[in-house]
């Protein structure tokens, strides 16, 4: 009998995963990571799902490393003026190593988790694919991935709808068929960001000049309080609506400029990472956040793990920080952070 570990948040969908694979006839063993502080409620009822479908369960606490590596990376990029994606970070550095390692542990062959998403071979070569129901798909979210990690995976809900989920954890008499999805920035558990790094850093770190046109139009509250592409809560009264197209960490001047002046066509991406080692130079379709739907672009393919992406279409403000996710269809290329727009 092959030997599975199943990523169990207490959630519907992770409940659902391992009494899905527990029915195939896979002996499955539950495994919850301690991640920060405050997850008791999510301990509880991965623990008691478990015990409903009879099968192992451990929690094992990452708590220390996650802060160190994933807490930090959140909080430094946003003192570095960009938009972090501790999600996409979080899966390729943090959480799914963590399982990986958990999985050898225990002499199990196979990670499975949650996600909507699923793995499937493009030249022979093991990807991550688009899931089956476009608005829950979390590809985007994997893009980040290598080969030695997608060879474990398995996504029990890659054909399936969130409806679907709902509905079938509930035959199984699941009590969380119904509760409510968690929060894609777990650690926040949906609170605002900002409440959050005002525990490690001044919300006014990084005070300086709003920029418009090369001119000085007034003072910000600080670095941390803005993103790329944001309109609301500006503070600056201006004739036209004025959105944040860039952050300069050093100087700590963030220049506005009118809706049509902040979409581009060209971004560098760096420390990419790709399934297969790509061409030089291809086509293919790419997204810079979650929602929306790949784009036609260009990839030209530099040293040190960079990539330039040229897209057909302007896109509305690129994030530096954020992800560029590339595809091939349905299949998952590989992916890289955003670093420059142009």
């Amino acid at each position: 009998m092959k030997k599975v570990i199943v990523a169990m948040s207490g959630g519907v969908d992770s409940s659902l995963a391992a009494a899905l694979m527990k029915e195939k006839g896979y002996d499955v063993t539950g495994i919850t990571l301690k991640l920060f502080d405050g997850q008791e409620k999510y301990l509880a009822d991965a623990s008691r799902m478990a015990d409903h479908l009879g099968i192992r369960w451990y929690m094992a606490d990452y708590s220390e490393d996650f802060k160190n590596n994933v807490i930090s990376y959140f909080t430094n990029t946003y003192k570095q003026g960009q938009t972090p994606n501790p999600c996409a970070y979080c899966n390729r550095y943090s959480k799914f190593s963590y399982l990986i390692s958990e999985m050898k542990k225990i002499g199990a062959e196979i990670v499975v988790t949650g996600h909507y998403a699923n793995t499937a071979e493009l030249d022979g070569i093991i990807h991550i694919k688009k899931a089956a129901d476009p608005k829950k798909d979390q590809s985007y979210f994997l893009s980040l991935l290598t080969a030695d990690q997608i060879k474990y995976l398995h996504f029990p809900h890659a054909h399936r709808t969130k409806i679907d989920v709902r509905r079938i954890a509930g035959e199984y008499g699941l009590q969380v068929s119904n509760k409510k999805d968690s929060q894609e920035v777990c650690f926040l558990e949906g609170g605002d960001y900002r409440d959050y790094l005002s525990k490690s850093v001044p919300l006014d770190y990084g005070k300086g000049n709003f920029i418009l046109n090369g001119r000085i139009i007034g003072e910000h509250k600080g670095i941390l309080n803005y993103t790329v592409g944001q309109r609301k809560g500006l503070g600056i009264s201006y004739h036209e609506p004025l959105y944040v197209k860039n952050i300069d960490p050093h100087t700590c001047n963030i220049e506005l400029a009118s809706r049509e002046n902040v979409f581009f066509k060209n971004i560098k991406a760096i420390n990419c990472n790709f399934v297969t080692t790509p061409p030089e130079r291809f086509t293919a379709k790419a997204k810079i956040r979650y929602r929306m739907t790949e784009q036609n672009c260009t990839v030209e393919i530099r040293e040190n793990n960079t990539a330039f992406v040229e897209f057909e279409e302007e896109m509305f403000a690129p994030a530096p920080g954020q992800i560029l996710s590339i595809y091939d269809g349905d299949y998952v290329l590989g992916g890289g952070f955003i670093n420059e727009v142009f």
